[in-house]
């Protein structure tokens, strides 16, 4: 008798499923056929394993692209900037796989996104605080960016605008056309059309576009404030220059007349060299001041570090000046409390500043009049008082009752080589820098100088310098 064929294990699948499985595979029927015409397996077993194998592998398909469609849009999500919640995959599987390097890549595209906006926040940060218009300009010369001074500068409303439309000028356009055409960079100084009197020094760098071109950073920088120094370096060669050729020519011209004229002469020759002696004189002051300027400041960025006693630089300033007050009949008066404290301060810089103000005190204050130094301890220097408002200082103040200086003098009365009256200076010997003097050796102090002077009721110049910490008094001798 015959044995039955083995068959396969399994669950049995319904026949309807079976039937359409069958039916609705015609290669699948062939194969089932061979294989029972050849190998003796019974093709009804071997079609069930195959429709219950189908559909294992149906069911994890179809969950498989859920899962990957799940993940996809995780993955949109994270190259949108979206982390959202990590999907969950079947552990073991592909799928897992790619999940942890799409996380990797997620998290380092957002850091490099957090290190790329604190960059821009930082330029935008530092565009903003500069002081110069910059502007960024693309390959067909519109304007892409703006700072707030290239705004201001320019009348910018908005960017968008060509740049040879904002600045008008040819040669900056052509130096511009010339960066983004062959890539070089270039400085052009130049007035805009609309103000002549101010004058921009542009530097134009090439500069890749964002688009894959190329277009160009401009920097401008108003050249008023260099062009200021610049006059006030000329005006202060050429007054120092006719304050030395004035004496210079008196004496070459003395010089010729005791050679020819007055070669045999006696009388004019005495007053010719007693001439001469009074011009050169007054070019040793002049040469004088000029070489203590400029010792001030070139030391105007070391602040001084001696304490000084205040009370022994008041009584050397009156041993100095007494005999010049005698001379112009003026007395000097000092008034100050018996014992005064410590400053710091250099020694030399502060007797030159007293020696300074007392001798103006005493050029323009008037004969038989007096000059008084009057000296105040204040605990707090008031608001006004610059770097030492606010701070222990002393107050030192040469008050004269001269004519007086008009209110319009006052602002400019320490400029190098300013007078109010150049003819009464020369006559009494004045180089026209006592007061830029003053006022270079009161910075250096971190001090403050102020000026009070009303026509006909004479004038007042007070220094407040800062007192020191702590320290010994000194006991002045004299007052007067």
């Amino acid at each position: 008798m015959a044995q039955a064929p083995p068959r396969l294990r399994g669950p049995a699948p319904s026949l309807s499923l079976l039937r359409d499985t069958l039916v609705g595979s015609a290669p699948a029927a062939a194969a089932l056929a061979s294989i029972a015409a050849f190998g003796g397996v019974d093709p009804i077993g071997i079609a069930g394993g195959l429709v219950t194998g189908g559909l294992v592998a149906h069911l994890i398909a179809r969950q498989w692209v859920a899962q990957a469609s799940i993940l996809a849009r995780w993955m949109i999500g994270l190259g949108g900037g979206e982390e959202g919640h990590r999907p969950a995959v079947v552990l073991g599987s592909a799928l897992e796989w790619i999940v942890w390097p799409a996380l990797d890549l997620a998290r380092r595209a957002r850091r490099a996104e957090r290190q790329a906006a604190l960059h821009a926040r930082r330029l935008g940060t530092v565009l903003e605080a500069l002081p110069d218009a910059v502007l960024l300009v693309d390959g067909r010369g519109t304007i892409v960016e703006a700072n707030p001074t290239a705004r201001r500068t320019f009348g910018l409303e908005r960017v968008g605008v060509p740049f040879a439309r904002a600045t008008r000028d040819p040669g900056v356009v052509a130096a511009l056309k010339a960066a983004i055409d062959t890539g070089t960079g270039s400085t052009v100084v130049f007035s805009p059309v609309d103000d002549q009197l101010k004058s921009f020094a542009a530097r134009i760098q090439p500069l890749e576009s964002s688009e894959g071109g190329r277009g160009a950073i401009i920097v401008l920088r108003e050249q008023g404030e260099q062009l200021l120094i610049e006059k006030m370096r000329s005006d202060f060669v050429a007054n120092a220059s006719h304050e030395i050729k004035t004496p210079l020519a008196a004496i070459i011209g003395i010089i010729e007349t005791v050679r020819g004229p007055a070669r045999d002469d006696p009388l004019a020759r005495d007053m010719f060299l007693a001439t001469m002696a009074e011009e050169a004189n007054r070019m040793k002051r002049l040469v004088d001041d000029l070489l203590s300027l400029s010792q001030i400041e070139l030391t105007a960025r070391r602040p001084p570090s001696t304490r000084v006693g205040l009370a022994e630089v008041l009584e050397g300033t009156l041993a100095r000046m007494r005999p010049v007050a005698e001379n112009a009949r003026v007395r000097l008066v000092l008034d100050a409390a018996a014992s005064l404290p410590d400053i710091v301060a250099d020694a030399d810089q502060l007797h030159q500043l007293l020696n300074n103000l007392v001798d103006n005190a005493i050029k323009y204050g008037g004969c038989d009049k007096e000059v008084r130094i009057e000296v105040r301890l204040l605990d707090k220097a008031p608001p006004t008082a610059g770097p030492v408002a606010g701070r222990p200082a002393v107050e030192i103040a040469v008050v004269d009752r001269g004519e007086g200086i008009a209110p319009e003098h006052l602002p400019r009365l320490t400029e190098r080589f300013y007078r109010v009256d150049k003819g009464r200076s020369r006559k009494v010997g004045g180089t026209g820098l006592g007061l830029a003097i003053v006022k270079h050796i009161v910075r250096r102090h971190q001090g403050h100088l102020s000026i009070e002077s009303a026509v006909g009721r004479g004038s007042r110049f007070s220094v407040l310098l800062p007192l020191a910490e702590s320290g010994r008094h000194t006991t002045i001798t004299s007052s007067s």
